[in-house]
């Protein structure tokens, strides 16, 4: 859940590409909720024409404001064009 509160944030037809890191600092109980707070740390191209890989530092904490988890996802994603 956590990481599709991300979802459409960066690009709205970005596709994971694989994670990183992935922690669960703490457990998630029914009734809990839950913020995702994305940066964004990198991106580089892909071998793909159009396309590149961002890397993003995802954090979710809870309702008291804890860390449950953290990871760094890669997204795959289509570039746009640059304006001028």
């Amino acid at each position: 859940m956590g990481v599709g509160l991300s979802a459409g944030l960066i690009n709205e037809v970005a596709m994971t590409y694989g994670y990183e890191k992935l922690r669960f600092i703490r457990p998630v109980y029914i009734n809990d909720t839950i913020k995702a707070k994305v940066t964004i740390k990198d991106k580089k191209d892909h071998k793909k024409p159009g396309y590149g890989i961002v890397f993003e530092a995802l954090e979710v904490f809870n309702q008291n404001g804890e860390l449950v988890m953290v990871c760094e996802h890669l997204l795959l994603v289509e570039k746009k064009e640059a304006n001028g």
